[in-house]
């Protein structure tokens, strides 16, 4: 895997803080990036670009087991994952995120942005849901005053 940090370039966001991307490869971030699948997670835009990194060595096996206690350290008694500069794998932590998303809020797909905005409009009642709407899409809602946030998706560790 290749990690590198990435910046949006938006007009909203064009201050924000770098963040990371993790990859397979040098491609892996070429195909993602030419058909616009790498969004912001503040704003959501495609208009993110890749900065300058360092290359990223192994680590000794035994530092990796040592590294990981201590995450596992970061585990609440609740099943609450806390994320620290420390943790290894942003993977972890958005497996978490959407698990819990799918927990606690109901799958629209492709009728999510029609059904928020029936929300906004009071013509159905408020419920947590989630799906999936273009890029395009999702800034109207913002526009309208609609608060929604972009999560990346990442399979199931199986």
């Amino acid at each position: 895997m290749i990690k590198y940090q990435l910046k949006c370039r938006s007009r909203i966001c064009s201050n924000e803080k770098e963040f990371d991307g993790w990859f397979q490869s040098i491609e892996a971030y070429e195909n993602q990036k030419n058909q616009r699948l790498i969004n912001c997670p503040i704003c959501g835009s495609d208009k993110v670009v890749k900065s300058l990194t360092t290359p990223s060595f192994k680590i000794n096996k035994n530092k990796i087991l040592v590294d990981k206690a201590k995450q596992h350290k970061n585990l609440k008694n609740d099943g609450n994952f806390i994320a620290n500069e420390n943790s290894d794998s942003i993977s972890t932590l958005l497996r978490t995120l959407k698990k819990e998303i799918q927990k606690n809020s109901t799958y629209v797909g492709n009728e999510f942005v029609s059904q928020v905005r029936s929300m906004k409009e009071g013509k159905i009642k408020e419920k947590p849901i989630h799906g999936q709407g273009t890029n395009k899409e999702i800034q109207e809602l913002r526009d309208e005053g609609i608060d929604v946030v972009n999560i990346p998706w990442i399979s199931d560790d199986h």
